[in-house]
């Protein structure tokens, strides 16, 4: 049992929705402890949940810590840093798991990086630093994109059920989406616990006659959604932000998750190897969620992936390309 709690804080919650709060802050007291994880009546808690359709939860949210970890209730996924959205309806069980979840990761940090034991309780449950992001957010070794994205590579079927949610149909190798309802109940899927959802693969056969008469989307439009949802500013497992990559063609910006900002990231990416944490430094933006744009934009195949050699060939053909044009211009000069 930990020596002292970690504190969660609720904000604005709706009756039901508080009641649920309260029944899995209990159940995680009757199997971990009472000094495992406590209620505390303060907004800057170590965990904050909140409504974020009032408007007192959009204000509270705005105003709340980058190093805070935010759980959110919304009608539509909410994206951010240390956030964790839950759509709406509440459960009890997904709430539970995703507070465990977050209190494993807190208290593994504090057990790494408070090495005074004398310190004040404040000072060693503060919130961890931007440092820390990846280890705050739920998995991200395991969650839909990741497994479409794996269909597609793997060229194989996939079926996906969870309780109380349409079924979703994948084939890989035809890069094809269906879901039993709409297209757009995919965001039920994206708050889900992911150890709530039951995957399956299965043979093209059944994928066949299984989606008979229902509708099918894109897998690639799919993917750049999930993407933005679920990246949550964690790369895709094997990629670095030092490699050098490249964009080899424009992204199709009429679907869902397009975001200004990504006209910029596409220009500089389109026309050199750059790598995402130059990128970040170049266009002065976060590397989070330059991240989302580059898990999508390599999942829909529109990446190249350079070496360390990539960086300098492309700087040496625009070199080139500027000493052709001043040629020229020297030329029509008489200067040459």
């Amino acid at each position: 049992m930990p020596a002292s709690s970690i504190h969660v804080s609720s904000a604005h919650l709706s009756e039901i929705e508080q009641k649920v709060f309260t029944v899995a802050i209990n159940i995680i007291s009757d199997e971990h402890g009472k000094n495992y994880l406590a209620i505390k009546d303060n907004p800057k808690s170590e965990i904050l949940v909140l409504d974020h359709d009032t408007e007192e939860g959009k204000q509270l949210l705005s105003n709340a810590s980058d190093n805070q970890v935010k759980i959110v209730f919304s009608s539509g996924a909410i994206t951010g840093k240390n956030l964790i959205s839950l759509t709406k309806p509440i459960r009890v069980l997904p709430l539970k798991n995703v507070l465990l979840k977050v209190c494993q990761q807190l208290y593994s940090y504090y057990s790494e990086h408070d090495k005074n034991p004398e310190k004040n309780h404040e000072a060693s449950h503060q919130a961890p630093t931007e440092n820390t992001h990846q280890e705050i957010n739920a998995s991200f070794s395991e969650n839909i994109f990741l497994e479409f994205l794996k269909a597609k590579s793997d060229s194989s079927c996939l079926h996906m059920t969870s309780a109380g949610l349409p079924d979703i149909y994948v084939d890989g190798e035809n890069k094809i989406f269906v879901i039993a309802t709409n297209s757009d109940d995919i965001d039920k899927y994206f708050s889900n616990n992911f150890e709530e959802v039951c995957l399956k693969k299965i043979s093209h056969e059944e994928f066949n006659k299984n989606t008979v008469n229902m509708k099918i989307s894109s897998l690639d439009s799919i993917l750049w959604r999930c993407a933005l949802t679920c990246s949550r500013g964690q790369l895709i497992p094997g990629h670095t932000v030092e490699t050098p990559v490249k964009l080899v063609s424009w992204p199709n910006f009429s679907r869902e998750g397009f975001k200004p900002e990504y006209f910029k990231l596409a220009a500089i990416l389109a026309k050199q190897f750059i790598s995402l944490a130059s990128l970040s430094k170049q266009v002065e933006k976060p590397i989070e969620g330059i991240i989302d744009f580059y898990n999508a934009a390599f999942a829909v195949g529109i990446i190249e992936l350079g070496d360390k050699n990539s960086i300098n060939k492309s700087t040496a053909k625009t070199n080139k390309k500027r000493k052709t044009i001043l040629s020229k211009l020297a030329q029509r000069l008489g200067i040459a």
